[in-house]
């Protein structure tokens, strides 16, 4: 294999970020991340998630509140039950006792109809400690200060890099489930191929080659997958939590269905406008 391809920062790592950038995704170094999640024990980009709650809830949300509501979110527990917490609160099914109208109110933390009105970051070497383990995230993806999606990198001088790259996702959740709280979905990828599925669900047949039919083309996969708009479909739409035996499970859309859904979404859309 070639050297061009060995160093796994230069030729995947940094290609990742480049890409999420020029499709609207704002870089922050690992400094200026660590600095707003308040030291590495943090995981919320906190004034970023301030502005935002405030922003996007007039009248709902204000500089008396956000404190107990960031609290609500940061106290989720670390399992796949606290993770499906965090998705609702995402999807803005939570809400707060509005004093002025004598009633609850649901919060929004994403603006999914207009993704100008979020912020999008990306960092990368996002290190993390519980105060017993420590791990480091190679790349982390955050909307308005909430981390969204976790990447790992591998070197495509690896045969198995995919298979590496899914044990470290998996340490992360048995060593510092905190890591692993927010992140709705994963994606593994070693330049050749990109992988995805949904965080809390490391089964081999729950993850899926993305774009498998247009092998090769890394940037072009790389920003269909982070398209803003796609990716809060992919939020909002894509992602299931459910009971089987008695346990909850999650899962996420596959690319014909997620397809499928797309289209009856516009026949539907069609119908109603005509009516």
């Amino acid at each position: 294999m070639p050297d061009a391809l060995g160093s796994e920062r230069a030729s995947v790592q940094n290609p990742l970020i480049g890409y999420a950038e020029e499709v609207g995704w704002t870089y922050l170094s690992p400094d200026e991340a660590v600095n707003l999640r308040r030291g590495a024990s943090g995981w919320l980009l906190y004034p970023v998630l301030r502005e935002k709650l405030i922003a996007l809830n007039p009248g709902v949300v204000d500089e008396n509140n956000t404190g107990d509501i960031i609290g609500r979110i940061e106290s989720v527990r670390c399992t796949i039950e606290g993770n499906a917490e965090i998705l609702k609160w995402l999807r803005g099914e939570h809400s707060v006792h509005s004093e002025d109208e004598k009633r609850k109110r649901n919060v929004s933390v994403i603006d999914f109809d207009h993704p100008a009105n979020n912020l999008f970051h990306v960092t990368d070497e996002w290190e993390y400690t519980n105060g017993q383990k420590g791990n480091r995230a190679d790349i982390l993806f955050l909307i308005n200060g909430i981390p969204v999606a976790i990447a790992e990198t591998t070197s495509a001088k690896y045969a198995d890099g995919i298979d590496r790259a899914v044990v470290q996702l998996r340490r992360y959740h048995e060593e510092t489930p905190e890591l692993m709280a927010a992140p709705q979905v994963f994606e593994a990828t070693q330049l050749l191929d990109f992988y995805y599925g949904v965080t809390w669900n490391l089964d081999r047949k729950n993850i899926f080659n993305w774009k498998e039919e247009e092998p090769g083309n890394f940037e072009a996969k790389v920003k269909r997958f982070f398209s803003r708009e796609r990716f809060l479909k992919l939020l909002r739409d894509w992602i299931i939590f459910y009971l089987k035996d008695d346990e909850l499970r999650k899962a996420v859309l596959r690319q014909h269905q997620s397809r499928a859904v797309e289209i009856l979404d516009q026949e539907v859309e069609a119908v109603e406008l005509w009516l």
